[in-house]
């Protein structure tokens, strides 16, 4: 598991690279119009490429993850060719439904359906455990997108022409990958497994709309309210915390969930829960630090990483949406696993129906009262209700174990580490000097702190690794993790 995390991790920590400077570059060369008109055809694309394509992305990842002996390849692209034909109703449902133009739905639409291209060929390679595979895709598409999206910017190209490039690299991408996926030999399509496809992403696609649906209403109101200024200040601030917190998140899930599914059809859920037990340890000693920092650097992260034009609003909603991504992490990266091993998808589908639900009662008013900050505040909230709603739910799933005392050791090493840049912060002014001084001290003291704590075993793994550098004796072993052999069976 570790070895794909790694995987997996470096993809992220690349594309979050090159998002970050994405931010640098972009929110310079482009108003806040310009990009909020980026930011609204990104919110589209992602609720029509969640009515199209959700249910075959997660029926890829579901039975291709059962092993070697199960391929469903061809299938699975064939029913995106079936969806792709329902583009031209999105577009029309799109474009009666918003305030949207027809030009920027049309460019939305274009995106969707690249993009669900590129995720199921990602979601293949994932299920398969081509981890160095799906990494390589990864960091490609995110460096031609950034080449293109900057050669448009510097030709004057507004939002318009963003989307445009990045639809183009989700494209290329894949054909590039298209040998790798499809990797032979290749069972052919199987009508049947199209039905069994059906019957089981379907009732996710209703969950993956409600919250593709929730996903993007603080970014449409915002628009809809305060136009598309607005909508390009906040969506560039939530872009910088996303790519901060919840990316690192996903990169643990693409790793831990299909190995999950592997574990819970070798052995059932007595090999299950220790896997997915370490899994959550891995995910929150990952994220709750991050929130932490972001929380308390966001005015030097504004300062050096966004334009003169979206600091200010930047520095007030970042620490707010910090938490929201947390809760959101936990969701999708560890309480969706329970949905997925014990194959409720209408489970899940409550759980996003309810977070929308609560999301239109409370955004409103926040926003109308508060502005931005009311956007940020009522997405931490909706995240947090339907975090704990979902865990909840659970208990009539999948039972997903939680060790008090491994969270209490992360929570402590998290505050260790708030408290030292708490007292640094007053010391220094805002600038890239400054701010880079605050991180390193931060990584530096929360490792420290996770090593003295043994945080998903660090101290006993380095005691380990020097033992066989330095010794020919056997290492010092590592506390099992319950991780599954690679044989499969039908759960």
């Amino acid at each position: 598991m570790l070895s794909q995390t790694f995987h997996y991790s470096v993809a992220s920590v690349v594309s979050a690279a090159i998002g970050l400077l994405s931010a640098v570059v972009f929110t310079r060369l482009l108003s806040p119009e310009e990009y909020g008109v980026y930011v609204v055809g990104l919110s589209t694309a992602g609720i029509v490429s969640a009515l199209l394509f959700t249910w075959v992305r997660v029926s890829a990842l579901r039975f291709q993850s059962e092993g070697d002996a199960v391929d469903v390849r061809k299938t699975i692209f064939v029913a995106y060719l079936i969806s792709a034909l329902a583009a031209p109703i999105a577009l029309l449902v799109a474009t009666l439904t918003t305030s949207v133009s027809l030009e920027r739905n049309l460019a939305a639409v274009f995106f969707a359906l690249g993009l669900g291209l590129f995720e199921l060929g990602q979601e293949l390679l994932k299920a398969r455990l081509q981890s160095f595979a799906f990494m390589s895709a990864s960091i490609i598409r995110a460096c031609l997108a950034f080449t293109l999206c900057l050669a448009a910017a510097l030709l004057g190209g507004g939002g318009l022409c963003q989307l445009a490039m990045v639809t183009i690299t989700y494209f290329v991408t894949t054909m590039l990958f298209a040998s790798t996926i499809l990797r032979s030999p290749v069972a052919g399509p199987k009508i049947s497994e199209l039905r069994t496809f059906a019957g089981f992403g379907i009732p996710i696609t209703l969950s993956g709309i409600v919250f593709a649906l929730h996903a993007a209403l603080d970014r449409m109101l915002v628009f809809h309210f305060m136009g598309d200024h607005a909508a390009g200040q906040y969506g560039a601030s939530a872009d910088l915390v996303r790519q901060i917190i919840l990316i690192p998140a996903v990169s643990i899930a693409s790793a831990t969930i299909p190995l999950a599914v592997r574990a819970y059809a070798t052995g059932g859920g007595a090999e299950a829960r220790p896997h997915l037990e370490f899994s959550l340890e891995i995910l929150l000693a990952a994220v709750l630090p991050a929130v932490a920092g972001v929380a308390l650097t966001s005015s030097y992260i504004a300062g050096v990483i966004l334009g003169s034009e979206f600091r200010e609003t930047a520095a007030q909603i970042m620490p707010i949406l910090a938490f929201a991504w947390l809760f959101q992490s936990i969701s999708q990266s560890y309480i969706h696993a329970s949905f997925h091993l014990a194959k409720t998808p209408f489970m899940m589908t409550t759980q996003s129906i309810a977070m929308l639900i609560a999301n239109l009662l409370v955004m409103p008013v926040l926003l109308a009262r508060f502005g931005l900050a009311g956007a940020a505040a009522s997405l931490v909230i909706v995240e947090a209700f339907g975090a704990g709603f979902g865990w909840y739910l659970t208990r009539k799933a999948f039972p997903l174990p939680f060790n008090a005392f491994q969270v209490m050791r992360i929570v402590a090493a998290t505050a260790i580490m708030a408290l030292v840049l708490t007292f640094a912060k007053p010391l220094l002014p805002i600038g890239i000097v400054s701010f880079g001084v605050l991180a390193a001290t931060g990584c530096v003291v929360y490792v420290a702190a996770a090593f003295a704590f043994d945080i998903a075993g660090l101290r006993k793994a380095v005691i380990a690794y020097a033992t066989r550098r330095n010794l020919p004796a056997p290492s010092i072993a590592a506390p099992s993790t319950g991780l599954p052999s690679m044989s499969t069976r039908e759960p």
